[in-house]
């Protein structure tokens, strides 16, 4: 790992396409950080809540903390199933701040098929937003009453779509911060 801050995305099962590429280059321009894709992972079978159809993220963030590797600065999985916790319909992610780790999912991401090149467009957006805010978590952001700052709590695709990628001004001082704290830390 390099000296820079280095935060490691792992594909979680198969990830099509230019999702990882998209998504590393985001956080990178966006968090000022290394990013590398790490050595993929399945999902745990018993993850999987077959009366939901859905995977259990909780479970994911374990089997993605055992192997977080000690010198990064966050470890966000990148899934292509349907996640959810307990109490609630789905998730796009979730993240544990003590152990530094996120994952979301792509699989309520995708938009209809309104044009390929405009669909895939979105979509990618869509991605980046969601580990931006998976992201914010493991640095302790909380959720933001601003509905444009990318910590907002999005209930839909529409309120992720106008959250869009970037921080308020209160999470950008607030990540700056505990940014500040982990590279004191090492």
């Amino acid at each position: 790992m390099s000296a820079d801050p280095t935060i490691v995305i792992v594909p979680v099962g198969e990830i099509p396409g230019r999702i990882l590429p998209e998504v590393r280059a985001v956080i990178a321009a966006t968090l000022g950080a290394t990013v590398v894709v790490g050595s993929g992972v399945d999902a745990p079978s018993s993850a999987y809540d077959p009366s939901r159809r859905q995977y259990h993220s909780t479970r994911i963030l374990d089997r993605l903390a055992a192997g977080k590797p000690r010198d990064c600065e966050g470890l966000l999985g990148v899934a292509d199933v349907d996640l959810y916790v307990p109490d609630l319909n789905f998730v796009f992610g979730e993240a544990d701040r003590d152990r530094g780790v996120a994952v979301f999912s792509l699989a309520r991401l995708r938009p209809p098929h309104s044009g390929k090149k405009a669909a895939e467009a979105l979509f990618l957006r869509r991605a980046a937003t969601e580990a931006i805010h998976e992201l914010g978590h493991t640095y302790g952001l909380g959720h933001c009453r601003d509905a444009h700052c990318v910590m907002w709590f999005s209930n839909t695709l529409a309120e992720s779509d106008r959250k869009g990628l970037d921080f308020c001004t209160k999470h950008s001082a607030q990540l700056a911060a505990a940014r500040e704290r982990e590279r004191d830390r090492r």
